[in-house]
């Protein structure tokens, strides 16, 4: 799918966040495409694929990486998930108010051997980078950030 195509199907599913209806059809040039909001997911769907921003985005059991103890999801657009003929994705944020070093720590211990990319820390900032299977289609990445004594932890997958 072109980079093109992806970024029009985001901005219409963040668009779609934001109104009041439920499901509403659009006809565009290349065919037709439905905007479905369901408490605080939206769901955009056309021929080019599924985009799904919010609550329930994405099945958090499947990001291929363990989840931090404790870490709770955002409540509105903390997750998205996009499928296309050509693969798939998904993305979701989370937060914890644990100290960086300790998520950190946790996550060195549980991520896959050789997986740490990246553990810079600067000025009260830190960010460290986990990526998993990077040579094959199947691959997961974790980054964690810590700032003024909250850590957020956000896991991508892609096929």
């Amino acid at each position: 799918m072109r980079i093109s195509t992806v970024l029009c199907l985001l901005s219409v599913a963040a668009l779609a966040a934001c109104g009041g209806g439920q499901k509403t059809t659009y006809t565009t040039a290349n065919g037709t495409a439905t905007v479905t909001k369901n408490g605080g997911t939206t769901t955009y769907e056309s021929k080019e694929g599924k985009v799904t921003v919010g609550q329930g985005a994405v099945d958090v059991s499947k990001l291929g990486a363990p989840l931090y103890p404790g870490a709770t999801q955002s409540q509105e657009n903390g997750s998205i998930s996009v499928t296309t003929s050509s693969g798939s994705g998904s993305m979701a944020s989370f937060s914890t108010n644990d100290q960086f070093p300790a998520v950190y720590a946790w996550y060195k211990a549980h991520m896959p051997k050789g997986s740490e990319k990246m553990n810079v820390s600067q000025g009260g900032s830190s960010i460290a980078e986990f990526t998993t299977a990077e040579d094959t289609p199947n691959q997961t990445l974790v980054m964690i950030t810590g700032k003024d004594n909250k850590t957020q932890i956000v896991i991508t997958h892609g096929k």
